[in-house]
């Protein structure tokens, strides 16, 4: 079986993992899985006893990218149920539209410290705002260094001009997830139309309080929305959550007037985000081979696939996002990693 993208989330307890997972020789789908280890055998240098979750059903279809939520330094993890570990994923099966996403917990993960670990997996679903399947991205026009080399002939092949290439939107599924102040907090990126402009990326974001009644898993919304520049796109949003409750959201953002470029968002469980901040200007355009049809048969680069945020002892958030840096580059690829310290008050 294929599996990836790994994706690793902790309570006090334990390490967990979860996958997508392919057939090799057959198309089709094996659904989310969860693995759960215990994080005392870890650090102890053992090899621990692996709890694995597989062909989980959710709602009309099989579960996929089950995010499993880290914890920052000042919170506290959930003890409730025996020690319990939550997850966020979305629900939208069909490469269209949705207005749901669901809340899980993995509870009694105290056991896994056991011979024989008894965990028990909860969902539920939640109804949510509307989001939808991403575009392709569009881009600032300008030098494209590769797209020459290729026209020149290069690669030893005939080609015509190379067109300037989309960024890819992927896909609409959940994106890290954090439990902090009791919430759990996530995004992942949409179609959205905003009111002067066409079709774009947008960044939705979801604050979730779950909730338990005769043991049975629940949560609301407390929180949502989406974050979007009119003519621009917001890629691959991450948060972060620092001292006092601030998140921060950070994402790739790129447009007809905006090499791809970092950006980000503060809001809090109460709170609309503030506007769109730029932290790191991107110098060119994508310029790499995943954006031209002699290599992909596509004119889409492929783009992000990650940006990550997390939240250091003094309770200020570090992101890190794809953009395209004043550097040197390789032949084929001129992307970069812009990472970023958000403190109470302003960037550092």
């Amino acid at each position: 079986m294929l599996r990836g993208p790994p994706l690793i989330g902790a309570d006090a307890n334990g390490f967990y993992i979860t996958t997508n997972e392919f057939p090799i020789f057959v198309a089709g789908f094996n659904g989310a899985q969860i693995y759960a280890l215990s994080k005392a055998a870890l650090i102890g240098g053992t090899l621990p006893t692996a709890v694995q979750f597989s062909g989980i059903p959710l709602a009309e279809g099989l579960a996929y990218t089950v995010q499993p939520a880290t914890t920052p330094p000042s919170e506290a993890f959930e003890a409730a149920h025996g020690g319990t570990e939550y997850f966020l994923s979305a629900l939208e099966f069909t490469g269209t539209l949705d207005n749901r996403i669901a809340v899980w917990a993995l509870t009694n993960t105290s056991s896994l410290a056991s011979a024989a670990p008894a965990l028990s997996l909860h969902s539920a679903v939640l109804d949510s705002q509307v989001y939808g399947q991403p575009p392709d991205a569009q881009q600032k026009d300008g030098p494209l260094p590769l797209a020459d080399f290729i026209f020149a002939g290069g690669l030893g092949v005939k080609t015509g001009k190379q067109h300037l290439p989309l960024i890819a939107g992927n896909d609409d599924r959940m994106q890290q997830t954090v439990f902090a102040a009791g919430y759990l907090w996530s995004s992942l990126n949409t179609v959205v139309k905003p009111d002067n402009g066409p079709t774009r990326v947008g960044a939705a974001y979801f604050v979730v309080q779950p909730n338990w009644s005769g043991g049975k898993l629940g949560g609301t919304v407390v929180n949502q929305g989406i974050v979007s520049v009119d003519r621009h796109s917001l890629l691959f949003p991450a948060i972060g959550v620092g001292s006092g409750g601030q998140a921060v959201m950070g994402f790739s953002m790129a447009g007809p007037d905006v090499y791809p470029s970092a950006a980000y968002v503060t809001f809090t469980a109460t709170s609309t985000p503030a506007t769109v901040r730029l932290a790191a200007g991107g110098a060119a355009p994508d310029d790499g081979f995943t954006g031209y049809p002699v290599f992909t048969n596509e004119n889409t680069g492929r783009w992000g696939d990650y940006s990550a945020a997390t939240t250091d002892e003094n309770g200020n958030v570090w992101f890190a996002t794809e953009y395209i840096p004043n550097a040197p580059r390789t032949i084929l690829a001129n992307w970069g990693t812009s990472i970023g310290q958000i403190a109470t008050g302003g960037t550092q």
